[in-house]
């Protein structure tokens, strides 16, 4: 009792001025030999107060429409992290660290989960900074997962949206054009295809309305990647100078694709034209003049000669 109390003494002497090196208050190590941490030695203050670093259990929430994690204000797609849950859960445990005054930094080196009588468990080791040397601390927590509906999906639950998909055929929309996009949205993953809010198909062509403008945009680039086609995008709801009635306007995202066929009749900048032959990305116009024009596909699709 005698020695820890000198410890002590030697410590807040050292705090108020008093003298000049500090000794750790428990095992009597001079700061000269190894970083202190306020009284103790960072050895023994890891060993005394490690256990705060981390707190005893952590929440991983998941959203059980579309499986995006909750990593703070944010949802991210498992995807994004290479599929790897250890990763996002590395993530959380550095978040949920209480850095104390003098730490330079607190990583989350190795991360396992394993199950318990009790439920699921993580065993993280953590590398600490400081006073420009490492030290390994292993912690154990416990794991409660919560599964609760992220915003898109909980406004996809609800019928809102917040971008329009229309897939339009050019001059029109044949039956073959009509059942490939269809087939195409009907393989999307299932984290997709669950943000589609509303599916309308038409003689004009086919409508999406969709929960999420990354997951319009996703199914866009993927149809134009295997049918072809120009991609134009707009926003619904916006005047000049501002948008209308405060509200953020709707993404309007508009695929033309090109479904042509020899002897087609085509209008380009109001004048007809006949579609007289098709090889790869070009084609061959015969104007009502009889003259010819060689043009490709996205030209076409642009409407400009």
């Amino acid at each position: 009792v005698i020695y820890v109390l000198e410890r002590y003494i030697l410590s807040y002497l050292y705090t108020f001025g008093v003298l000049w090196m500090r000794f750790c208050s428990r095992c009597g190590r001079e700061e000269s030999a190894i970083p202190m941490v306020r009284h103790l030695c960072v050895e023994c203050y890891l060993e005394v107060y490690g256990g705060d670093l981390v707190p005893r259990s952590i929440e991983l929430i998941q959203c059980p429409s579309c499986g995006s994690y909750r990593l703070g204000d944010r949802w991210i797609d498992p995807m994004d992290l290479g599929g790897e849950e250890r990763i996002l859960l590395a993530y959380v445990v550095e978040e949920s660290i209480s850095m104390p005054e003098g730490f330079e930094s607190v990583e989350v080196e190795d991360l396992m989960v394993y199950g318990t009588e009790y439920g699921e468990a993580i065993e993280a080791r953590l590398k600490i900074s400081i006073g420009g040397r490492i030290y390994s601390l292993s912690r154990r927590l416990r794991l409660s997962r919560v599964r609760r509906l992220c915003p898109i999906c909980h406004m996809a639950r609800g019928g809102g949206y917040q971008a329009i998909l229309q897939i339009r055929g050019h001059p029109s929309m044949g039956e073959d054009l009509r059942r490939r996009v269809e087939n195409i949205i009907a393989g999307l993953p299932e984290a997709i295809r669950s943000m589609v809010v509303e599916y309308k198909s038409s003689r004009e062509g086919i409508d999406l309305k969709l929960a999420s403008r990354h997951a319009a945009q996703s199914i866009a680039n993927i149809v134009r990647k295997e049918l072809g086609g120009v991609i134009k995008t707009s926003k619904e709801g916006e005047i000049r100078g501002g948008i209308k009635g405060g509200k953020k306007p709707k993404l309007v995202i508009s695929l033309r694709i090109a479904d042509l066929r020899e002897g087609m009749y085509i209008k380009m900048e109001g004048n007809p034209y006949i579609v007289e032959s098709i090889s790869g990305d070009r084609v061959v116009l015969q104007g009502r003049d009889g003259r010819r024009y060689i043009m490709s596909i996205e030209e076409i699709l642009k409407g400009r000669k």
